[in-house]
């Protein structure tokens, strides 16, 4: 099996030990190879000043590119310490790599340099809240390059708990399906999660679960539980199913409906984004 080529985004935060600590694992673990990058928000005033009393801007971008350099010193030495710990190389040699990348002119140029040949995106909590709906590193890795992030909740490895995938037919579901078959066959044991009664009359007829049972024992994956979930609020049903089945793992289609209409009335991606205390949780658009 190939391996996967991760990349860990870090945003100067206090999760960034657990974004790389989980990624190192997949390191060892899947033989990754892992690159980790900063990705720091542009100040406001350097786009405009008058928001911020009028201060010049070269000053504001002087701050931010001494933040961004003691970030990077801060970055290369956890990554350091984390793939001496577990002997890891900093190259592509055929095992497990973890390495660090410097970020060049801007962490959005650099982190959309690195996504061309990304198959999952590692990133913590502060990350995935960073802006709104439309801005900050989520946005450019799950919506403009349609590749898939894990959102690591706490530093406990991926592997050896169970997992649950949230499955309505649609196509990001089975993107995510896909993307989440590594990790899923070093699960514990693997439930499907339903919302029969939410099942939009397009895709309900590909929303067999029999399918994606199917689909995953040709992946030598089991399929141990089918947990059917009810509620007016579909996304909190879900998680709460999840957690009650002690999931280390969601996997779940993402914005089905549009961004707009989730961040004005909620929806089930914003739950499974917002809710800190949940289980490590991947999806894809």
């Amino acid at each position: 099996m190939t391996a996967l080529s991760l990349l860990a985004v870090v945003a100067d935060s206090p999760d960034d030990d657990t974004v790389v600590a989980v990624a190192a694992d997949f390191a060892v673990r899947l033989h990754s190879h892992v690159r980790v990058v900063s990705f720091l928000s542009t100040p406001v005033g350097a786009v405009s000043p008058a928001l911020v009393g009028g201060a010049p801007t070269p000053l504001i971008w002087r701050e931010f590119d001494e933040r961004q350099m003691a970030v990077e010193a801060r970055i290369e030495a956890l990554v350091r310490r984390y793939a001496d710990r577990l002997g890891l190389s900093s190259c592509a040699d055929g095992g497990g790599s973890l390495v660090h990348v410097p970020v060049k002119e801007t962490g959005r140029s650099t982190l959309m340099a690195e996504l061309p040949l990304v198959d999952v995106v590692v990133m913590g909590q502060s990350s995935v809240t960073q802006g709104d709906p439309w801005t900050g590193p989520l946005d450019e890795v799950l919506m403009a390059a349609r590749t898939p992030v894990l959102v690591a909740r706490d530093s406990e490895p991926v592997a050896g708990r169970p997992a649950a995938i949230a499955w309505d037919g649609s196509l990001e579901a089975g993107r995510a399906i896909r993307a989440a078959v590594p990790f899923l066959r070093d699960a514990s044991w693997v439930a499907l999660l339903q919302a029969p009664a939410k099942l939009d009359t397009c895709p309900s007829a590909g929303a067999d679960p029999g399918r994606v049972t199917e689909y995953l024992a040709r992946c030598g994956i089991t399929v141990k539980d089918m947990i059917k979930v009810g509620g007016s609020r579909i996304g909190p049903a879900l998680l709460a199913a999840a957690k009650g089945a002690d999931a280390g793992l969601l996997v779940a289609g993402a914005y089905r409906h549009s961004r707009l209409r989730e961040a004005v009335f909620g929806g089930a991606t914003r739950s499974f984004l917002t809710d800190a205390n949940g289980p490590h949780l991947l999806i894809v658009h």
